[in-house]
C-alpha cells in the first residue's frame, strides 16, 4: 500500500515495503516474505550477525520458500529490482539452501521506490 503523501514512497523502509506485500514472485515460486522470529530463528540464524540484532533491525526481513536451485546471486539480482520486488541495495544475504530460507539485510532502510 502506498502512502498518499509521497510519490516515491520514501516514509516506507524497504523491509516495510517488503512486509506489506508479505509475498513476491520469483521464477515461478512463491517466496514468502516475514521478520525475523528470535523464537523461531536461534537455530539458523547467520553466525555473523547476533540473533538480538537480526530481530532488532528494521531493514532485515526473511525469506521463504527458496528454491534449492536459486542461489545468492539470483536473489541479490531480484531483491535489488525495486520495480519487481519492491527491494533496495542489500547490506547482506544469507542464504540457508537446506532450509529454504534466506535473511535479506537491506542497506539503506528508507531506500527509494522508483
Amino acid at each position: 500500500m502506498w502512502c498518499l503523501s509521497c510519490s516515491l514512497c520514501y516514509c516506507h523502509s524497504v523491509a516495510a515495503r517488503l512486509l506489506e506485500r508479505k509475498t513476491v514472485m520469483f521464477k515461478g515460486q512463491t517466496l514468502f516474505i516475514s521478520q525475523p522470529c528470535k523464537s523461531t530463528e536461534s537455530d539458523a540464524t547467520p553466525p555473523m550477525v547476533a540473533i538480538d540484532e537480526l530481530q532488532n533491525s528494521t531493514n532485515t526481513v526473511k525469506v521463504t520458500n527458496i528454491l534449492p536451485s536459486l542461489t545468492d546471486d539470483m536473489l541479490i539480482l531480484y531483491f535489488t529490482n525495486a520495480k519487481r520486488s519492491h527491494g533496495g541495495e542489500i547490506k547482506d544475504l544469507y542464504l540457508i539452501a537446506e532450509k529454504k530460507k534466506a535473511f535479506i539485510t537491506f542497506r539503506d532502510p528508507s531506500g527509494t521506490f522508483i
